[in-house]
């Protein structure tokens, strides 16, 4: 089976990824899949409406890092803060630790190629910090660190998902780059309900299930400590 050139282009590198989801926009937009459309707008654009579904491999675990001072005494600067000290429970660490990248693939990149890519975080507010703090461990300011090679990580993900997504449609389909496949979906139903199945299984790693079309996955306590990233 010959290989359509969407899939050698993304394997050689010599197009971005913007320009390989746009041409498989047009293509999967014919199998009618609001979720997979809307990863391939989540990816291009962020994920920011109410209804999207953040894969999982956006959502990132962080190091605390912060300010803080121990026994009214020692005073500790951009430093690996000891939070478990603080938030033994561990759903509730695990919410404060957790970091939501929504941001659209291009964001991701220009920080990843701007000077701070090593400083990425979540704010932590300050009243979030004054409410646990205690006498022995007093935080004054708090953020949840990043290393980029997490964000490099998501950029590889989504590399390979296109990768299988496109290898999928040419099992099911012919001539992708034509960018149509209409006539070939409406010729055969049941190529369409296979791919739909199965390009849904590889953004979502098997997690979508019946319901989850009009959620959107949030931290439980963002309220009280999404004080933004820098």
């Amino acid at each position: 089976m010959a290989r359509s050139q969407l899939l050698k282009d993304i394997v050689s590198g010599k197009e971005n990824i913007e320009n390989i989801l746009l041409r498989l926009k047009v293509i999967l937009s014919d199998l009618d899949s609001k979720p997979i459309i809307n990863w391939v707008n989540g990816e291009l654009e962020g994920f920011k409406g109410e209804h999207d579904i953040l894969p999982q491999y956006r959502i990132l675990k962080g190091s605390p890092t912060g300010t803080f001072v121990v026994n009214y005494n020692v005073q500790y600067t951009d430093s690996p803060v000891p939070l478990r000290t603080l938030i033994p429970d561990d759903e509730t660490y695990d919410s404060i630790t957790t970091l939501e990248m929504t941001d659209s693939l291009s964001a991701i990149q220009n920080i990843l190629n701007g000077e701070n890519r090593d400083n990425y975080a979540k704010v932590i507010s300050t009243d979030f910090c004054h409410h646990i703090s205690r006498g022995e461990l007093q935080i004054a300011r708090m953020r949840i660190r990043v290393g980029s090679n997490q964000l490099d990580g998501i950029i590889s993900k989504v590399k390979s998902k296109l990768i299988d997504i496109i290898m999928e449609l040419e099992n099911q389909f012919d001539n992708l780059d034509e960018l149509d496949i209409q006539e070939q979906v409406e010729e055969d139903t049941s190529k369409k309900d296979n791919a739909v199945y199965n390009i849904e299984n590889i953004i979502y790693d098997g997690s979508l299930k019946v319901g989850d079309k009009n959620k959107v996955v949030k931290s439980r306590l963002g309220h009280f400590f999404g004080g933004g990233k820098d």
